[in-house]
């Protein structure tokens, strides 16, 4: 009986001895932060983040970013606008101040996996000037992994756009008229030609793999998933109207 009380008390210890190890070195365990990996500043190179403004015009904005020495830029991208900032990086959290007075600031929360891969994890927008503005959603993207939209159609809705070989966005493609044409008798009438065109036809250049601006009529991106949506997507801006479109 004592032999079989001392081999049970053995075999306890030995589990509860596993346990721990397991809990120490699980490289599986997110919740061990053994297993929290320091995301570096040229880590964040490949990356490019889109986010929403809740309020005013030019919602959408696209992040990317440069190494400057030891330090690192955000470069903000709007439409008909960049600016491009010294940003901090501490403890996985990425910060920088608009204009260097602490009214318009920025922070995002990464992880990093044992991959090196970058997730997105909380995201802030702060403006001193507006208590209702804010971060309505923003997502990370990776440049390596985002799909290419060049020489691709988009649709959203009835809305069809075209990034066309000649480097211009063709915009609202549908039937419309494109001039008009004199017909002898017996019709002696002159009628609309018809064609499928674009409302615009507006050059535009990438600001990196991924994303994109035609000055200020124009901003968008590839991402890899937007708001409801779980699926790799378009975001672009125009006029101040933000639209999702899936690539055809």
């Amino acid at each position: 009986m004592k032999t079989l009380k001392l081999t049970l008390s053995v075999l306890m210890l030995m589990a509860t001895l596993a346990a721990c190890k397991k809990g120490k070195s699980d490289p599986n365990d997110p919740g061990n932060p053994e297993n929290i990996q320091k995301v570096a500043k040229t880590d964040l190179l490949p990356y490019y983040i889109v986010a929403e403004r809740k309020t005013g015009d030019q919602k959408l904005a696209i992040m990317t970013f440069t190494q400057d020495g030891d330090g690192l830029k955000v470069n903000l991208h709007r439409q008909g606008y960049l600016r491009s900032i010294t940003a901090a990086l501490t403890d996985n959290v990425l910060s920088f101040d608009l204009d260097g007075t602490g009214t318009y600031t920025y922070s995002y929360k990464l992880e990093k996996n044992a991959s090196g891969q970058l997730t997105l994890k909380s995201y802030l927008y702060n403006d001193k000037t507006n208590t209702a503005q804010g971060f309505e959603y923003a997502v990370m993207a990776n440049t390596t992994t985002a799909q290419n939209y060049e020489n691709a159609d988009f649709k959203t809705g009835n809305l069809l756009f075209r990034f066309s070989a000649a480097k211009t966005i063709d915009w609202d493609i549908r039937e419309r008229q494109i001039g008009t044409k004199y017909y002898p008798p017996p019709i002696n009438q002159t009628l609309p030609v018809t064609a499928m065109a674009p409302e615009v036809s507006i050059p535009y250049y990438a600001i990196g793999t991924g994303s994109f601006k035609a000055n200020s009529d124009f901003i968008g991106a590839m991402v890899p998933n937007w708001k409801n949506v779980n699926s790799p997507v378009m975001v672009v801006e125009r006029s101040n109207i933000i639209y999702q479109a899936n690539k055809q």
